[in-house]
């Protein structure tokens, strides 16, 4: 496959997607379920942020080095997924190259890109991704 061949060819078409309403129990059972890392977050169709494992990590760390109590009742009062996820996240279009993935993701800031096309999120290319698509690259 060449590096120059479009990023829909190889992205993730089928994405795990939550709701800027959804509670941290529910985060961390669709992460659990689905096996994922990363999520992108929707308002109605529109994408507003992604959310990473790691982010979910932080903000239950915060909660247990501040004494606050840990069950799923008081997370979900406690967490709100706008001030834990990245916002505007960055994202690729369809057409754009893998090459153009692989640039952006190597530069180490993301994980993760949401793929989106006139504004609606089609899809997702994550660093795991590209290394498993790497040997097949010429």
């Amino acid at each position: 496959m060449s590096k120059k061949a479009p990023i829909s060819d190889v992205m993730t078409q089928q994405v795990i997607v939550a709701n800027i309403n959804n509670k941290f129990s529910q985060f961390m059972e669709f992460f659990n379920t689905w096996r994922i890392q990363h999520m992108p977050v929707t308002m109605g169709n529109t994408l507003v942020g992604i959310l990473s494992i790691n982010d979910l990590l932080g903000f239950l760390y915060r909660q247990l080095s501040e004494g606050k109590p840990v069950d799923n009742a008081t997370l979900d009062s406690q967490f709100d997924v706008q001030t834990v996820m990245t916002l505007d996240p960055v994202t690729i279009a369809p057409n754009d190259s893998i090459e153009k993935a692989f640039n952006i993701l190597a530069e180490g800031k993301f994980q993760a890109l949401p793929v989106v096309s006139e504004g609606k999120l089609v899809g997702i290319i994550t660093n795991k991704d590209m290394v498993r698509l790497y040997p097949n690259l010429i």
